[in-house]
C-alpha cells in the first residue's frame, strides 16, 4: 500500500523543498495550505487541500487516509522575528499542534515529524551568545516560546515523535551532508533549507530518531 503523508507549512521557505523529494520516493503528498496558487509542483501524487492547520475541522479533512505527518509550520514571518517591535503572540504552532495530535489520535495515526530550532527545550544551553540575544531583544521570543509549547504538547502526545532542531537556516540551493549532534552546540551553525527538507523526507518512515530531538547542522 502506497504511504501517505500529510504536510503543513508546504508554502514555507522548507516545506517548498518537501514535497519534491516526497513524491521523489513515491509517496502520496497531501498539503494543506491557505494558498494553492503557491504550490509550485503538480503530481497525481499530490493532493492540495486549503485550509488553516489552526482548524481542527480543516485539519480532519486533510489527514484522512495518512499515516504521518510533517510540520513544517513557521510561527512568524522572517521580518516579524527579528523585529523590535512587538506583536500579540499568534502561537501558530500550539494552537495547530493541538488539533494535529487531536485528530491524530482520532485515526490513530502515530507517526508525526516536526521543524523546531536549536535552543528549544533542553538545547537552549547549546545556543550560541547571539541566539540567546535575540530572544531577548526581539521578537525571537515569540518564535521560541511557540516552539517551546508545541514540544511539550509533542512530548506528552503518546506518538512516535521526531522533533528537528537544525541551526541558522540558508537558501543554499547545493546542499552538502548532514551532522547530528545532542551534547554541544553544532559547527558551523549553519544547514540550507533543502537539506533540512531531505532529512525530514529521508526519516518520515525510519525509527532512528522516534522520541529524539537531535540537533542538525550542514558539514
Amino acid at each position: 500500500m502506497s504511504k501517505r503523508i500529510l504536510i503543513l507549512g508546504a508554502t514555507g521557505r522548507t516545506g517548498k523543498h518537501a514535497i519534491p523529494f516526497a513524491l521523489a520516493k513515491g509517496y502520496q503528498v497531501v498539503a494543506l495550505v491557505r494558498d494553492p496558487a503557491k504550490i509550485g509542483v503538480t503530481s497525481d501524487d499530490l493532493t492540495i487541500v486549503t485550509g488553516l492547520p489552526t482548524n481542527a475541522d480543516d485539519i480532519r479533512g486533510a489527514m484522512k487516509g495518512c499515516d504521518a505527518v510533517l510540520s513544517l509550520l513557521s510561527p512568524l514571518t522572517r521580518g516579524e522575528a527579528i523585529s523590535f517591535r512587538k506583536i500579540n503572540a499568534p502561537r501558530v504552532l500550539e494552537r495547530s499542534m493541538i488539533n494535529v495530535l487531536q485528530v491524530m489520535n482520532e485515526y490513530g495515526v502515530k507517526r508525526i515529524l516536526i521543524l523546531s530550532s536549536v535552543g528549544v527545550g533542553d538545547s537552549w544551553k547549546y545556543a550560541p551568545w547571539y541566539v540567546k540575544l535575540l530572544v531577548k531583544l526581539t521578537n525571537f521570543k515569540v518564535i521560541f516560546a511557540d516552539h517551546n509549547a508545541q514540544e511539550r504538547l509533542v512530548q506528552a502526545s503518546g506518538t512516535d515523535w521526531t522533533i528537528a532542531r537544525p541551526v541558522g537556516l540558508n537558501e543554499n540551493v547545493t546542499a552538502g551532508k548532514i551532522a547530528v549532534t545532542y551534547d554541544h552546540t553544532p559547527k558551523p551553525f549553519q544547514m540550507s533549507r533543502k537539506l533540512l527538507a531531505k532529512f525530514f523526507i529521508d526519516n518520515l518512515y525510519s525509527e532512528t530518531y522516534i522520541h529524539k530531538a537531535p540537533m542538525l547542522s550542514e558539514i
